[in-house]
């Protein structure tokens, strides 16, 4: 059985929107599609124009600037420019231009309809990824990278908002029936009843809805993320790399099918991220496929450039400028250079005092935390109030506000339970400023040093986390912003207890292995294009020496008789 690859219905298979065609139908809309080819510095559409249709990105790239905001994106291969059409909208909301020689497919605003009523698995993609756009638009996420790109945004089904307030109207609705029970014994105190009971009412509704927006569920560019918040009392955030995908299922009950929500059950190499009760579960769940096989490809046109200043320094051309690889090297070795200096070696109050009461601090490209001020007052309040309390006797003792107790005796008891507290509250402080946790450009490390006593160490590398996520349960870990953040490594979990800020910490050790990555990518890169030259090069010199021995060959056949 012969096996063929059509490229225009490989090229359909890569974009998301279209996850949830068959082969046969990904044929026929290739069938229907127009080719356009633009040079650049050419525009497509100008903001303000008729929405005629949409456009897929062959090869290419093309420039997006919003109308009013300036906000500027890049589309490339596999890219939908031109959404409006499937948001039903008029005219266009922004201007795309060609940066590079394009050819784009076009699909006209009819026949988008004519998909859009014949299939519903592509009406219900296309509905949850509309849906995404308008959640992304109005929920702030300070804490995604530069880079990153949130493709898929979703949330619980509707009816667990209405379950969740139905609560506080049921619980006002019986604050109703107590206060008319009231009112035949005074009115005044069943109308203090009825108010309060309904501005309780209105703030535990106002709670359970705030805690519902604030459970939503990401697939980004770069990662899964499930992030949870219920005010006040907890805060978690648990997602995995695109990388460690395994597989995605769906799981479903007898009333999900009736009321239309299912889980979409995300499989790593640690385990299972879950987009639990969510609505349009099957189309998600292509979504997340469609994501992940398009993070594991790889853009030729960008790596064309590298490929031919490769080639040209092993011929031993001029290549003109410097590639994007070498100004990398270059600035890795710089770093290194300045990391290679000699530091001057801190005294015991340096050390002990420079960093007095940091939670977080960078030094030489390594990140320490530690926990809390809180978990430290925490720890010390028995020494601190002891403190007080043999210095308040030592004092009375001196100014003679007691004199039942022998004046001496008094005195030195006094004066050594101060020393005693000073130093358990100048132990406490030093276990506290020995507990650290650290990232460093390769790995985490967890380091657990007592006072006089014993050191354990825990690290691990970067490469091999599976997943991060991190969660803060109680009102004083809200109020304060610490928590816990856990880091999956294999079987085992190195978890950074009680620090501040856990979701900056979780965003940190993420930038850190999207950064190591890249740098092996980079290398695995350079190195492929190094091999692949090198076999050009070989191949010329192969080619110079057959043709100069044939030249020989002619030569002597020649010379001959």
């Amino acid at each position: 059985m012969t096996i063929t690859s059509n490229p225009l219905t490989d090229l359909l298979r890569e974009v998301p929107l279209f996850s949830s065609l068959t082969a046969q139908e990904l044929e026929r809309l290739g069938e229907s599609l127009v080719p356009i080819e633009l040079e650049e510095g050419e525009w497509l559409y100008q903001a303000g124009e008729p929405t005629t249709g949409v456009y897929l990105v062959e090869s290419g790239s093309l420039a997006l600037v919003e109308k009013g905001s300036g906000q500027q994106s890049l589309c490339r291969r596999a890219a939908i420019v031109g959404n409006e059409a499937l948001r039903n909208l008029a005219t266009r909301e922004a201007t795309a231009t060609a940066q590079t020689s394009a050819r784009l497919l076009f699909l006209d605003n009819a026949q988008i309809r004519e998909l859009l009523l014949a299939n519903p698995r592509f009406r219900e993609t296309n509905q949850v990824m509309l849906g995404s756009q308008e959640l992304i638009r109005r929920v702030p996420m300070p804490w995604l990278e530069p880079d990153e790109r949130v493709n898929v945004m979703t949330r619980k089904h509707p009816v667990f908002l209405l379950g969740k307030a139905l609560i506080p109207l049921l619980f006002f609705l019986g604050v109703i029936f107590t206060a008319n029970w009231l009112l035949a014994v005074s009115s005044i105190f069943a109308m203090i009843v009825l108010l309060s009971g309904f501005l309780l009412s209105l703030a535990w509704l106002a709670w359970n809805i705030n805690n519902w927006a604030n459970d939503f569920y990401l697939i980004t560019n770069k990662r899964m993320v499930w992030v949870e918040r219920v005010s006040g009392l907890y805060d978690s955030r648990q997602e995995a790399p695109l990388g460690t995908l395994l597989s995605v299922g769906i799981k479903t009950t007898q009333l999900g099918v009736f009321l239309g929500y299912s889980d979409v059950v995300v499989r790593t190499y640690i385990g299972d991220i879950r987009f639990e009760r969510v609505a349009h579960a099957r189309a998600i769940g292509k979504l997340v496929e469609a994501y992940w096989a398009r993070g594991k490809q790889v853009d030729l046109d960008l790596d064309a450039k590298e490929i031919r200043s490769a080639l040209r320094r092993k011929f031993g051309k001029d290549i003109g400028d410097v590639s994007t690889e070498e100004m990398r090297v270059e600035a890795r070795a710089t770093a290194e250079a300045f990391k290679a200096e000699t530091p001057v070696e801190p005294s015991f109050f340096d050390w002990l005092f420079s960093d007095f009461f940091k939670v977080r601090f960078e030094a030489g490209g390594t990140i320490t935390y530690r926990k809390h001020w809180f978990v430290l007052l925490r720890n010390a309040i028995g020494a601190w109030l002891g403190l007080m309390l043999s210095a308040a006797f030592t004092v009375a003792l001196v100014t003679h506000y007691i004199t039942r107790i022998n004046y001496a005796m008094g005195f030195v008891l006094g004066v050594f339970l101060m020393i005693v507290f000073i130093l358990t509250l100048l132990y406490v402080y030093v276990d506290w400023h020995n507990d650290v946790f650290q990232l460093t450009p390769n790995q985490v490390v967890d380091i657990d040093r007592k006072p006089f006593g014993r050191e354990s160490k825990r690290s691990a590398s970067l490469d091999n986390i599976l997943s991060i996520e991190y969660e803060r349960r109680g009102l004083i870990p809200m109020l304060c912003n610490f928590g816990t953040v856990y880091i999956s490594v294999g079987n085992t979990q190195l978890t950074f207890n009680e620090v501040y800020q856990p979701s900056v910490v979780q965003q940190d050790i993420f930038a850190r292995m999207g950064a190591r990555n890249e740098e092996k990518q980079q290398l695995l890169t350079s190195q492929e294009r190094e091999r692949v030259a090198q076999w050009f090069k070989i191949f010329q010199e192969e080619t110079q020496a057959q043709a100069a021995a044939t030249d020989t060959t002619h030569k002597l056949n020649s010379t001959l008789p």
